[in-house]
């Protein structure tokens, strides 16, 4: 089976997702970046009374509030979310992920149940992940702090 075949025919579901942070639309900004700080992770997600996912806000949604010189306790996130969103069930395909981070550059995927509720975030790192466990003959993988395998680049 090749590359793309496998992408459309295993699901988001098999994908490393990580636990997303769910924030309320009326959070204030700098509680969300807390528990942004607190989790190790780069957005928090807005979602419903339910538990559906309703917008997302991310490093870069702080980003812009910074270069405004916005206080951070003065406003929610809802008011701030990235304009990129994709929101995905566990049993779709991960194509569909995979031609959002290529396409749009998309870092982050939110990740439902077939009810809708969410479940978790995946996107640019979970796809790397699945790459490198997936087709580890295909992918060469070097963690940061490991020894290159060549102490000097070429043609220096």
């Amino acid at each position: 089976m090749g590359f793309r075949d496998e992408l459309d025919q295993d699901t988001v579901g098999n994908l490393p997702l990580r636990d997303a942070i769910a924030v309320q639309h009326d959070t204030t900004a700098l509680d969300a970046v807390k528990l942004m700080r607190e989790k190790s992770l780069g957005c928090a997600v807005i979602v419903d009374q339910g538990g559906t996912p309703t917008g997302l806000f991310s490093e870069q949604s702080l980003v812009d509030m910074l270069a405004r010189d916005l206080s951070l306790a003065d406003h929610v996130v809802g008011d701030f979310t990235d304009a990129g969103l994709l929101v995905v069930r566990s049993s779709d395909p991960i194509s569909r992920v995979w031609d959002a981070v290529e396409r749009d550059g998309l870092r982050f995927v939110l990740v439902t149940d077939e009810q809708g509720k969410l479940i978790g975030v995946t996107g640019q790192r979970g796809i790397a992940e699945y790459l490198a466990e997936r087709f580890p003959q295909q992918v060469l993988v070097q963690r940061l702090g490991n020894t290159p395998w060549m102490q000097q680049r070429e043609g220096a």
